[in-house]
């Protein structure tokens, strides 16, 4: 648990719970910046003097806490209220949460007009302990008499925010209110001095709170629609997903069809619209790296990308669009993987809501696959690849919302990509899917660790019905600064992956990483106990069995939606897809500098010609993998809408009319995705599918 330590001329009591807590550090008043922390602590101790004065030599007059709260560290208790980071006030520091108006009521001179230093018996009662205790704790204050209104008090007693009150011990508090929270549970000030008590009870009902912030943030990323697909689940599960030829359809990070010769195709598409908005260089960037790692997940070699744009029409839209074609360009060239289709259309429906679509393609050995999963007790996780930041916190979150207002607060929910890192991932994989040496790989995606470790698990425990579940160590995660618990499990730094193997195989997975110059750590393992237990240091911060995880469902209204009339104009400029290596690999027979919406690649390891054919319904590509004498393996569909609540009757319908079509031609759905909320104050975009479909030649 980080705890930074608020420190004003005059404290008093700032090193004594420097040296309470294990892990903390000062906060100077002049400090604006919010430092990354768990815990924030305004400590007790003459806060300027409890003066109020131009400067410390002049006139001055008597006013705990309002010096302090003129004083620029308030931007930062401020900022840390709107991340929602516990903060407790000790003596002095309960007095100015309270001036700050974070707190209610008031502190008065006690009754008998001073200062007062013993140990008293108080009562603890709040919703993170079992029973209510009594407890010996230190004061020390002059002005430590708690008053408030009866009406306001009746509003706590009903929130339950008092926490904590006086039994031996009478200063003329309002019914020996010694301690009180905010209706949130995550603002605290008290008068007692656990700093100086000699017990560790405090800290572990401190550590309490900060742990519920981590509940909190858990459950928003898991209730989340870019990870429950709550909206969408119950007509994604009715989809044509059969064959005789396919190997993994819909659930794994990619679908996977044979193709003879002991040899498959890996495919997979997604979206990155939201992040290309706020910053199109990264957005798209990440986005390329995004798909490719879920392809070498799956121990595949990619060897194809598509990239499918939509954009408006207006001047910042115009800005928009040459650097997110530098983005897909730089990654992709980069880690050497050919860019040989796509499409790229315009219209003013997209002003607010751009899409930018990758779909990717890769290669594999059918004996080297490998599937997101944990299958035994006691295996380990492996994480590989960039260390850990600040990048991408919350970005599931904030994909799962519609954008309300400036844009501007949402630039830290972006990732930042480095290719060349995601090259040195690409081999190091590659080389343990031909060694055979793990049991499950994932990549770190949407949710980060958290969402990671979960999925690996589940998959686990649907797949040999045992009681599977794992431990999670924070403290053995590579980070890049100092971060919260929330931000090392849910972060969205790329270019990280995890890996389960078997203790056997642990030394070799490491010598392949050292060859690649990649950074690695052993950071969990595998249990089976049926529990998701996170660990910092030996001490469990979060614990709950998988099967209490939660996985919202939502049934919106199905209306009919209401289509805007916005022109939708092609864009055919090829000059814009010669910034792409379209060659790179030698198997593009043909590519995106030939018109016509297909590509045809070699696959000389089995002698047969991969057709790729893209567009807005079935019926495009069905009757162009036709044209081109192909036999259909399948496809992947990117499911591109508004706002649900207006969206969920044009997202049946045509969920529906694709499913029948892929019955009626038996060609299966290997995967896809769905972005939602592509809508701006209330107005969301016209529905938008992108299908890529996959057959080999006859």
């Amino acid at each position: 648990m980080k705890v930074g330590i608020i420190r004003y001329p005059g404290s008093n009591c700032d090193y004594d719970m420097l040296n309470y807590f294990k892990d903390s550090f000062f906060v100077w008043h002049t400090e604006t910046k919010l430092p990354q922390m768990d815990l924030l602590i305004i400590p007790g101790g003459f806060a300027f003097g409890d003066r109020i004065y131009d400067t410390a030599t002049s006139h001055y007059e008597i006013s705990p806490g309002e010096m302090a709260v003129k004083s620029p560290v308030t931007k930062i208790i401020m900022d840390a209220v709107d991340k929602q980071i516990p903060i407790v006030g000790i003596c002095n520091g309960f007095q100015i949460l309270i001036k700050m108006g974070l707190l209610p009521g008031k502190l008065l001179l006690n009754k008998d007009s001073k200062f007062n230093c013993k140990i008293v018996n108080c009562n603890l009662k709040s919703k993170y302990l079992d029973e209510n205790i009594n407890i010996d704790i230190p004061i020390a204050n002059s002005y430590g008499r708690y008053f408030i209104e009866d009406e306001a008090y009746n509003s706590m007693i009903l929130n339950d925010q008092i926490f904590l009150r006086y039994n031996d011990f009478n200063n003329g508090s309002y019914k020996d209110i010694a301690g009180v929270c905010n209706k949130e549970f995550n603002i605290y000030g008290m008068m007692p001095h656990p700093e100086r008590s000699n017990n560790d009870y405090f800290i572990n009902f401190f550590r309490k709170i900060v742990y519920n912030r981590i509940d909190k943030d858990i459950n928003k990323i898991m209730c989340s629609e870019h990870v429950s697909y709550k909206s969408t689940s119950k007509y994604l599960s009715k989809l044509y997903t059969e064959g005789e030829h396919v190997v993994q359809g819909p659930g794994e990070n990619a679908g996977i069809v044979r193709i003879g010769n002991g040899y498959c195709i890996a495919i997979r598409i997604e979206s990155h619209n939201h992040p290309v908005f706020i910053n199109p260089y990264q957005g798209a960037a990440t986005g390329v790296g995004g798909i490719l790692r879920d392809i070498f997940t799956m121990g595949a070699r990619p060897i194809a990308l598509l990239d499918f744009l939509r954009f408006g029409k207006d001047e910042y839209n115009t800005n928009l669009i040459p650097k997110t074609i530098k983005g897909i360009s730089d990654y992709g060239n980069c880690v050497g993987v050919p860019n040989v289709g796509g499409d790229f259309y315009r219209s003013d429906v997209y002003n607010n809501n751009p899409l930018v679509n990758i779909a990717c393609i890769g290669l594999v050995k059918e004996s080297e696959i490998i599937y997101g999963n944990a299958l035994n007790k006691d295996s380990v996780i492996i994480y590989v690849g960039s260390k850990t930041g600040r990048e991408g916190v919350g970005g599931a979150d904030m994909a799962s919302k519609s954008f309300t207002g400036d844009i501007e607060k949402l630039k830290d929910n972006i990732q930042t990509g480095d290719a060349f890192l995601g090259k040195l991932l690409l081999e190091a994989c590659n080389e343990i899917a031909e060694e055979k040496l793990a049991e499950g790989m994932q990549d770190l995606g949407a949710g980060g660790i958290l969402c990671a470790t979960i999925e690996l698990v589940e998959r686990g425990r649907k797949k040999t019905q045992l009681e599977l579940g794992c431990d999670v160590f924070l403290d053995k995660v590579p980070t890049k600064t100092r971060l919260t618990h929330s931000e090392i499990l849910i972060s969205e730094s790329q270019e990280r992956m995890v890996i389960i193997s078997e203790k056997k195989n642990v030394d070799k997975i490491f010598s392949i990483f050292k060859k690649w110059d990649l950074e690695y750590s052993v950071i969990g393992k595998i249990t089976d106990n049926s529990q998701y237990i996170v660990y910092d240091d030996n001490t469990i911060i979060y614990s709950t069995y998988f099967s209490d995880f939660n996985y919202p469902k939502i049934d919106w209204d199905e209306q009919e939606f209401d289509y805007s009339n916005h022109e939708l104009d092609k864009i055919k400029d090829t000059k814009l897809w010669e910034e792409y290596d379209s060659m790179v690999g030698c198997r593009t027979i043909k590519g995106p500098l030939d018109s016509g919406s297909y590509s045809i690649l070699n696959i000389y390891e089995t002698g047969e010609k991969l057709v790729i054919t893209w567009g807005s319904n079935f019926d495009i590509c069905y009757q162009e993998i036709i044209n081109q004498n192909a036999k259909p393996l399948g496809l992947v569909n990117c499911l591109n809408f508004g706002h649900p609540k207006k969206s969920m009757g044009a997202f049946k319908t045509l969920v529906e009319e694709l499913n029948s079509k892929c019955k009626k031609h038996k060609i299966p759905i290997l995967g896809g995705n769905v972005s939602l909320y592509n809508s701006t104050n209330d107005i969301s975009i016209d529905p938008t599918i992108v299908l890529v479909m996959i057959g080999i030649l006859v």
